[in-house]
């Protein structure tokens, strides 16, 4: 299909041309995402051209990319499950290591096309197959639902790893945003791997990280009622801790206080003028790394703001490249 920036995201829905993909560009669309040009989204700098050029590949083989985390049975009998599920992106080689990618959204949505499908493609294209988690949104409270549908996820993968031609117990995990939160939590000693039975991660890449709640909730309550930032801010809090959130409710989410040195190897990238996660985020985990021992890689840039994705054309460009390259040296196969 020809695409190009003035064409809205409506157009590649209706287009017909990615099939099964076409419900996961952007989860739970509103008018205003169906009607904006892809050129408002960055259209180069996301990616949007080698992911929908992927998708048309995939779409063309006539096999099903999509699948659910949890069984007829468990739908049935708990309605929500029934989101839960993730798209397959098959890599060029079998027996390899494998990716698992969680796109943000504010927990109200996915950006699945900038923040996710555009990174599997990318993967795809580095030699990797590449697993994008599409989790339960907009409740209050929300969490931990989206852990479990992570959990589920990597289960299912390590259960059916020769289908799928990957290495059980290879791989690594991250996301952007809220999907970021998620991926945080899979290393933290409180809601991590360890309690949740499945294996550790070789690499965990953060991108425009959200994990202090903390901060969150300071300037939620800075501001007074009606300001911009407070109410901005008040939707995630509440998928977060509850429609009644306290510090208490949120705590469990503040990831840096349930770290140790037992963390997962951490990839970092985000921007100083994103204004939507303040990067203080993104420089708390760098610090937290630093104190713990724990090894990392980080590339803050100054401009380019939030949901930038490949961020081409920015000073963090190349970004995923660098963190495949560190996730090799931490798992020791470079």
């Amino acid at each position: 299909m020809d695409v190009n920036e003035d064409m809205t995201i409506g157009d590649l829905v209706k287009s017909g041309v990615y099939g099964q993909f076409s419900d996961y560009i952007f989860t739970y669309m509103t008018p205003d995402h169906w009607n904006l040009k892809l050129k408002e989204y960055g259209f180069e700098k996301v990616g949007f051209l080698p992911a929908l050029h992927r998708m048309e590949e995939l779409e063309k083989t006539e096999r099903c990319y999509v699948y659910d985390i949890y069984s007829e049975e468990t739908k049935l009998s708990e309605w929500d499950k029934a989101y839960a599920k993730f798209l397959h992106f098959p890599g060029p080689f079998s027996n390899r290591p494998y990716a698992v990618v969680i796109p943000g959204g504010g927990f109200n949505r996915q950006w699945g096309l900038i923040e996710g499908l555009a990174i599997a493609a990318k993967l795809n294209e580095l030699g990797y197959t590449a697993f994008v988690l599409f989790y339960r949104t907009k409740q209050e409270p929300l969490m931990p639902k989206p852990l479990e549908d992570m959990y589920g996820c990597i289960r299912y993968i390590e259960e059916h790893a020769e289908e799928f031609g990957v290495q059980a117990g290879h791989y690594f995990i991250g996301g952007f945003s809220a999907g970021a939160t998620i991926a945080g939590e899979i290393g933290s000693s409180n809601l991590g791997w360890k309690n949740a039975g499945v294996p550790k991660p070789e690499m965990i890449f953060l991108g425009y990280t959200a994990i202090q709640m903390d901060v969150f909730y300071r300037i939620y309550t800075d501001y007074a009622k009606g300001h911009p930032l407070r109410e901005g801010i008040a939707p995630f809090l509440r998928r977060v801790g509850g429609p009644d959130f306290t510090p208490a409710d949120l705590e469990p989410y503040n990831l840096t206080h349930y770290m140790d040195d037992s963390y997962p190897p951490v990839y970092i990238t985000a921007n100083e003028d994103d204004g939507t996660v303040p990067v203080e985020n993104s420089h708390t985990m760098v610090k937290t790394c630093e104190k713990l021992g724990i090894p990392y890689k980080s590339r803050i840039g100054s401009t380019g703001g939030h949901s930038f994705g490949l961020g081409i054309g920015l000073e963090v460009e190349g970004w995923l490249e660098e963190a495949v390259s560190f996730w090799k040296q931490c798992a020791g196969r470079e």
